[in-house]
């Protein structure tokens, strides 16, 4: 019973999110509507009065994130997985885009725990693709823990997408090198891309170790 209480509570947070914005979106449209036509039609004051202002819709956003990060922490306590996951999907994302302060606070009120990396590295894979300067200056922010797991999160997600991204963020923080991630993202891409790998090769410093590895990598994953 507790596990459906609170998807449907979740649910409910979507539908409202998704009502605010398709209010949004819907004002933006008749606005325009209105100013092309030549003579707009008689509007129906009873429709306007009930229709949420742009000042309404801005005072509601704070409760809106504030039941957003609401949502978020009970499914942190929760232990239950698909719940924790579909927050992760859903929430996260919305709160990330609308108000990532609110999230970095989440995270800094959490203890130490499963819970708190599970948070942790969800927030660095997804706000790395969304926000790549914040997520960097958040991850800069922690402690020397956090920041080398957070960082190993992000670099993977980067990887999928971007692999000289990934592979500058994980120089820039210092990660990668010691366990051969790097290396393996760098073989990967050669298979996949080979081109674009040889080409990015060709502008790194010659004659440093560090080349000449990833060069190795790279001439092994052409071949595969």
């Amino acid at each position: 019973m507790r596990v459906t209480v609170s998807l449907a509570a979740l649910i409910a947070v979507l539908t409202a999110v998704s009502a605010a914005h398709l209010s949004v979106t819907r004002d933006a449209d008749e606005s325009s509507r209105q100013s092309a036509a030549p003579a707009p039609a008689p509007i129906d004051t009873q429709m306007m009065s009930s229709a949420p202002s742009a000042k309404e819709i801005a005072f509601a956003a704070p409760e809106r994130n504030r039941q957003l990060a609401l949502a978020i922490e009970r499914a942190l306590v929760s232990r239950d997985s698909q719940y924790l996951e579909t927050v992760f999907n859903f929430v996260l994302p919305e709160l990330l885009r609308e108000e990532p302060e609110r999230v970095v606070a989440m995270f800094a009120q959490q203890e130490p725990g499963e819970s708190r990396n599970a948070l942790r590295d969800e927030v660095a894979r997804q706000w790395i693709m969304k926000d790549r300067d914040a997520a960097i200056e958040w991850m800069s922010s922690l402690e020397q823990a956090d920041r080398t797991a957070s960082v190993t999160i992000a670099t993977r997600a980067l990887a999928a997408i971007n692999p000289a991204q990934a592979i500058t963020l994980a120089d820039q923080f210092g990660v990668g090198s010691d366990d051969g991630s790097l290396e393996h993202i760098v073989q990967i891409w050669a298979a996949e891309k080979p081109a674009e790998a040889v080409r990015w090769i060709e502008g790194q410093p010659p004659g440093e170790p560090r080349t000449a590895q990833l060069r190795a990598r790279i001439e092994h994953g052409r071949s595969r």
